[in-house]
């Protein structure tokens, strides 16, 4: 099966060839290709339609705001959440501690970001249409192609419209002149984005017709879906996500850990992710696994994505009273008092829990394989223990081994629609359409129950009446921590209310001597107010760009 990947590379050299520089394609290109000299030939239609994914990727180690959000860096906002917590304080940390404004230079690159997406679309569908396509099935593959690149500007202006809220709609390419188009209601936002779905679902194909890392009709159902929960459409949201479960698709990977594994990339459980080509002498290559990546792990390993205590606590006890000796080993040695370095109640905490917390996290007493391909013991034989201010790092997306010890780099693709995910909106959507006291058996057997079963046939199931909401918002967290999902989730259900007053919880680690709980809270006590922060700010560049035709978001400054 072909994969997107090499046409990637392609698209750089293509980008080269012309002589554009980042702002290729971007929200006001002043070097736009031409008609006159491109999107002459399919060539050219292929070319443009792949700067489109491209666009989902994010910023480069060379841009200086690199950290930013983007599809495949949407992991940071855990950071905003109460399950992680930013290392270094003026990226996105202010964004959680809720005290954060339009001059966030952060926020602004991601709006930057949603909307190159959205213009590199626009500018593929205003010229495809003048290009003359040959063979058999030249419509068809036409028509497939205008679905992928509808399907994409859908995925950002759902981006731009759940960060956001209400955002300017371009369906053109955007001229200097145009940075005074105000902005749309959110309403008029997801009318573009049902309309661009429903061409799209009409258009693509399925999984087994479709090139790897290319948009398919489950991607777009998905994304009706997230569409459908952010608008608070449930019947829509269940009726599309039981739609997804009878294509017969997608499935659950057997083994948790192989979900996110680089030996087992683009998996049955995968309907759509943001492709890498790892080590391409043509780009700078991508940082977004040394978000996650400790230095022990890589030398441009960042700590930067650090889970917290309270992350920890949403994850089910198997064992209610775990014993030395019997349920676990203590294996830290000794510290130079002759105490242990790693105390057994810090292990008891983390031992006897759902099996997921140990493959998304490094915690005292976790195993990984370091950039030497040394069994290394966190957190006394990690390089930087000490770089995670809650004493905690990630497992999950992170590349164990040397084979990805690649400074500035990484080889794995970002997931960002996965079969558990849709498994778990459609008991989310059963749950509020019907009144979650009135959801089958049948409905948890196949996607609650399913998913916790995955990771471990000693979690309980739920059964019918015995299940509330929070149970499956929770569920969500534990099985989707720091893929990009839980402050959307956390948004929808209320949640992210817990950050007002919220202050950070971890463990201090003295390397070498001991680990303890933290007394002290990590960061600034949080605050989250609901008349505001529900969206972020309106960047002020762009406010002032627009000469003041974007109005800013209640409760920020103009």
């Amino acid at each position: 099966m072909k994969n997107i990947k090499h046409l990637l590379t392609l698209l750089v050299l293509t980008v080269i060839t012309f002589s554009c520089g980042d702002d290729f394609l971007d929200k006001y290109p002043s070097d736009q290709l031409s008609s006159a000299t491109f999107w002459i030939d399919e060539k050219d239609a292929q070319a443009g339609l792949i700067a489109i994914y491209d666009a989902l990727q994010a910023p480069t180690h060379e841009n200086p705001y690199r950290g930013g959000a983007s599809w495949a860096s949407m992991g940071v906002l855990a950071d905003v959440t109460p399950i992680g917590f930013e290392r270094q304080s003026h990226r996105l940390r202010p964004v959680g501690d809720g005290v954060h404004s339009g001059a966030n230079i952060y926020l602004s690159t991601t709006w930057t970001l949603g909307y190159r997406g959205v213009v590199r679309a626009n500018d593929f569908l205003t010229n495809v249409e003048t290009i003359e396509f040959t063979g058999t099935a030249a419509e068809q593959v036409k028509n497939r192609m205008k679905g992928e690149a509808m399907f994409l500007r859908a995925l950002n202006y759902y981006w731009l419209v759940e960060l956001f809220g209400d955002v300017p709609i371009f369906t053109g390419v955007p001229t200097v002149e145009d940075a005074a188009t105000p902005r749309s209601p959110k309403s008029e936002v997801l009318k573009l984005i049902k309309d661009d779905l429903a061409y799209a679902v009409a258009n693509l194909p399925g999984r087994a017709d479709a090139e790897i890392g290319r948009a398919t009709k489950g991607a777009a159902m998905a994304l009706q879906v997230k569409a459908a929960l952010f608008e608070g459409d449930w019947a829509t949201a269940a009726s599309v996500s039981e739609d997804i479960m009878n294509l017969g698709d997608y499935d659950l990977v057997p083994d948790y850990g192989n979900v996110i594994n680089i030996n087992n990339e683009n998996n049955e459980e995968v309907i759509f992710n943001v492709q890498h080509v790892f080590m391409n002498d043509a780009e700078p290559g991508s940082y977004v696994e040394k978000l996650y990546a400790n230095a022990s792990s890589a030398s441009s390993g960042w700590s930067f994505i650090q889970p917290t205590l309270w992350f920890v606590d949403q994850f089910e006890r198997i064992i209610e009273n775990p014993q030395e000796g019997v349920d676990y080993v203590n294996e830290g040695g000794l510290n130079s008092s002759g105490e242990p370095k790693i105390p057994n109640e810090i292990y008891e905490y983390f031992e006897g829990r759902d099996p997921r917390m140990d493959h998304t996290i490094l915690r005292p007493g976790s195993h990984f394989i370091d950039l030497n391909d040394n069994d290394i013991l966190y957190p006394h034989e990690l390089n930087g223990a000490n770089h995670s201010f809650t004493g905690l790092h990630m497992r999950k997306y992170v590349v164990p081994g040397s084979g990805a010890a690649v400074e500035w780099d990484g080889p794995l693709d970002f997931i960002i629609f996965r079969y558990a995910d849709i498994l778990l909106c459609h008991a989310e959507a059963v749950a509020m359409r019907d009144g979650v006291e009135s959801v089958s058996q049948d409905v948890l057997d196949k996607t609650i129950n399913k998913v916790r079963a995955r990771a471990s046939e000693l979690l309980p199931k739920y059964t019918a009446g015995n299940i509330t909401i929070n149970d499956i918002y929770r569920e969500r967290i534990c099985e989707l921590g720091f893929e990009g999902w839980t402050l959307f989730d956390m948004k929808r259900s209320g949640m992210i209310e817990i950050n007002n007053g919220y202050q950070v919880k971890g463990l201090k680690v003295l390397v070498n001597e001991t680990v303890e709980f933290n007394p002290n809270g990590i960061g600034n006590v949080r605050i989250f107010d609901p008349a505001i922060h529900y969206v972020w700010p309106i960047p002020s560049d762009e406010i002032q760009r627009s000469s003041n035709a974007l109005k800013q978001n209640p409760g920020y400054p103009q």
